[in-house]
């Protein structure tokens, strides 16, 4: 929010420079993002009026360029224009010769369709004050000639740029802001005098307002002004509104706009003769019922939203945007003058249901203030009174069923010393509670009463206000002391935490990289990996390519690969320890969300050097990459073809099941189906480990002794006719029938014979820990082994060693 700072030294009697008031305001919680000049880069600029048009020098995007002559009271100068609103009589900004404007650029004398022009008439863009090009000249009406503009529109300012949490909406406003600043400086505040001057008839004898949704509109207000001319505001107050990032529109709508920002309720104008029996009715709106805003476009409205309407039609969305049927014009000369509150969440609601971000909504959507609103109708009206002749009917309709109750708070200096471990003078926290504008009374030595005001929302217990004589105290009053007392453990890592980041580090030791992703879900990529499933469907997704929750462990990290590739990495190799969601009814939520580790890997097997090569990651990277996953975990595997997770190519997919033979994980090469459905056009292979499945940190194996007595190898090969049998499968009969001794098992060398069978050779490894074996010993274990293995599955001993 942007706070012109000599607005709010208006109403407070600060001396701070702005730099030092934000300062001031950071220390206090409120966080100033910048502190901007206005018109620094403005010089020389003066009030000009145009005395004369000499001739016209042709068209320009529909525009006359005409030759002037300028007037600054002390000198005339030929001018060449072409502005919509030039006219004889105009005062405006006017860059003499010699003037400089924002960016560096110095005016001169310059030849325009050869004549020459002797300084620029300025619009509010040229000067740096705004975006408003298209209407013309800035107009200062009524400014003294040759008046420097900078003084005359108050230029010589400061903006802060406020970040307002969304607990305080009562610093949305100048009041705000300077209600913070006097009490954080003990300066006196001036709120802006309100002295109404009514007239007859009666407001509630012109006009009417029934609310038939008290939940969402808890109270309405409507003043009823006539006799309006409605023209251009005054130049003082179009200055300020620019300044706080406002458009001027008219006299009319800027009052409701500069009430908006200098207390901080947004109000609204309907044009009284637009209005149908000049009747108000607050109702929820009908389903699909159409209506078209202020900025023109049409709207599809539900019955969740609540609507300003009159007997016949809707004129207003609740606390969003007015209607262009009920829109203050030029002709209007009666409004009905709305100053209300409205719920914040169905205000929330419907500003992101329609798309419409606007002043009003973000403020209503925070909490206006329900008492405050009476003032900020009172100081809309006279203004609408004193700059554009409005006559305020007496009286205001105020509906207002159920009344705000007060809130008061009990506070204790005890409990202050106590949460903040050190408290101000009761004197002292009764002055820092009143500068914030609390009512306070004493209740005894150390006790203080506090009535809670309407515009402090965030205010409701003993320690909020310990929290605000804090702030506004002095964080630096804390004292720096070390907590006494034994120290208590309150909380450990668990089991789970430290499993996933045993992972985490065996993996990044591996050279992978980890990768976080979303868990929400393309449906149209995780159709590939997983058709048949069944996924958990989000109510309102943000959009139709994140409408699950993920369904396929691998989703993420095929989407990291993805990325990679599209940006000519094309050396992947990521974990991810993520979870999915599956349907299973009876439960508390219908779903389970099992833990994965998902792995991807693509492109070179290494990074690119001088002594490797650039051999392609298979198959048999990404299977190890999770074996030694589950080895870190304390779990041995063996390989068994196939799986039930979908994605892989038929043929080139396995599961890892432990000693049990449950399935710990799946490996494989993606399918080209699913690689296209993610735009992947390079071989990937992934692993999905479930987590789940395997043993928590604290069981983990650390370390093993060294062995005291030396191993024996003895190499064997078999040759294996049958496709279908898997080394596992011939790993398995070794392993078992090898007995105790057997200490390792390692296939070290494969080729296919003439024949089409294959080859291939185990080395084992024998060890005892209580003595050094013998070759008898081994030799009897190593031909009970060929005779077993190639009894059982039908396959022939080539040779050992």
């Amino acid at each position: 929010m942007k706070i012109p700072y000599n607005w709010v030294r208006e109403l407070v009697d600060v001396k701070l420079s702005a730099e030092d008031a934000a300062d001031r305001l950071v220390n206090a919680g409120l966080e100033v993002a910048s502190v901007t000049p206005i018109g620094a880069d403005l010089a020389g600029v003066v009030v000009g009026e145009i005395e004369a048009v000499e001739r016209e020098l042709g068209e320009s995007h529909g525009h006359k360029i005409v030759l002037v002559r300028v007037s600054t009271g002390r000198a005339r100068f030929p001018v060449v224009c072409g502005a919509p609103n030039t006219a004889v009589g105009v005062r405006a900004a006017f860059a003499p010769p010699g003037a400089r404007l924002p960016g560096g650029k110095a005016i001169g004398v310059a030849k325009i369709r050869g004549v020459e022009s002797h300084g620029m008439l300025c619009s509010e863009r040229e000067l740096g004050l705004g975006e408003e090009h298209e209407a013309g000249l800035l107009t200062v009406d009524g400014a003294p000639l040759g008046a420097d503009l900078i003084e005359h529109l108050g230029l010589d300012d400061r903006v802060l740029e406020i970040e307002i949490t969304p607990n305080r909406p009562d610093c949305l406003s100048i009041i705000g802001v300077a209600r913070e600043l006097a009490a954080l400086t003990g300066a006196r505040l001036r709120p802006p005098a309100i002295a109404l001057r009514e007239t007859k008839p009666a407001a509630r004898s012109v006009a009417r307002v029934r609310v038939e949704a008290p939940d969402l509109c808890p109270r309405y207000t409507v003043r009823v002004i006539s006799g309006l001319r409605v023209g251009p505001s005054p130049a003082w107050m179009a200055a300020r509104l620019r300044a706080a990032g406002l458009r001027p529109i008219s006299n009319v709508v800027d009052i409701t706009n500069y009430v908006l920002w200098e207390l901080g309720h947004p109000l609204h104008a309907f044009d009284a003769d637009q209005v149908a029996e000049q009747t108000i009715v607050v109702r929820r709106a009908g389903a699909g019922e159409r209506f078209t805003t202020l900025d023109g476009q049409a709207r599809t409205l539900d019955a969740s939203m609540l609507v300003i309407a009159d007997p016949t039609r809707a004129i207003g969305l609740a606390g969003v945007m007015g209607g262009q049927n009920s829109e203050v014009s030029e002709r209007t000369t009666r409004v009905l003058l709305e100053s209300a509150y409205f719920d914040p969440a169905a205000t929330r609601r419907t500003s992101r249901a329609l798309g419409l971000r606007t002043d009003a909504a973000y403020r209503f959507e925070r909490g206006a203030d329900i008492e405050g609103l009476v003032d900020a109708n009172d100081r809309a009206c006279q203004l609408m009174a004193e700059l554009a002749g409005g006559q305020v009917a007496r009286g205001m309709l105020d509906v207002y069923p159920r009344r705000r109750k007060p809130v008061r708070v009990r506070l204790r200096m005890s409990r202050v010393e106590r949460v903040l471990g050190v408290a101000p003078t009761r004197a002292h926290a009764r002055k820092i509670l009143t500068g914030l504008g609390l009512g306070v009374r004493d209740r005894g030595p150390a006790l203080l009463d506090v009535e809670i005001p309407s515009f402090r929302r965030d205010l409701s217990m003993e320690d909020d206000l310990a929290e605000e004589i804090m702030r506004v105290w002095g964080y630096d009053k804390l004292p720096s002391t070390l907590p006494g007392g034994a120290t208590v453990r309150v909380a450990r890592e668990s089991d789970r935490l430290r499993q996933e980041g045993l992972v985490r580090r065996t993996l990044a030791g591996a050279g992978l990289l980890e990768a976080v992703t979303l868990s929400l879900s393309d449906p149209a990529r995780a159709g590939a990996l997983a058709p048949a499933a069944e996924p958990v469907k989000l109510l309102n997704p943000l959009s139709q390519d994140a409408a699950h929750l993920r369904l396929h462990p691998l989703e993420g990290v095929l989407g990291v690969v993805a990325t990679n590739l599209r940006r000519q990495q094309s050396d992947v190799r990521v974990f991810e320890i993520a979870r999915t969601y599956e349907r299973a009814p009876g439960g508390d939520t219908d779903t389970t969300e099992p833990r994965w580790l998902a792995i991807a890997l693509s492109g070179a097997r290494a990074d690119l050097s001088w002594h490797g090569g650039r051999e392609a990651v298979d198959v048999y990277d990404v299977k190890g990459l999770a074996e030694h996953a589950l080895a870190t975990l304390g779990m041995a595997a063996r390989t068994q073809a196939g799986g039930r997770l979908g994605g892989f190519e038929a043929d080139c997919h396995g599961t890892l099941l432990g000693e049990g033979g449950e399935a710990l994980a799946e490996f494989g090469e993606i399918a080209a189906g699913a690689r296209e459905r993610f735009g992947i056009d390079a071989p990937v292979f992934g692993a999905a480990v479930r987590l789940d499945a395997l043993p928590t940190a604290r069981h983990f194996e650390r370390a093993r002794a060294l062995p005291r007595f030396p191993s024996v190898q003895r190499d064997m090969a078999f040759q294996i006719a049958d496709a279908a049998l898997t080394t596992a499968a011939v790993e398995a009969v070794i392993r078992r029938e090898a007995g105790p001794l057997l200490r390792e098992v390692a296939v070290f060398d494969v080729f296919r014979l003439p024949d089409g069978a294959r080859s291939i050779a185990w080395r084992l490894t024998f060890q005892a820990e209580d003595r050094t074996l013998t070759d008898d010993e081994v030799n009897a274990i190593h031909a009970r082994l060929a005779t077993r293995v190639s009894g059982e599955l039908g396959i022939t001993l080539r040779g050992s060693a």
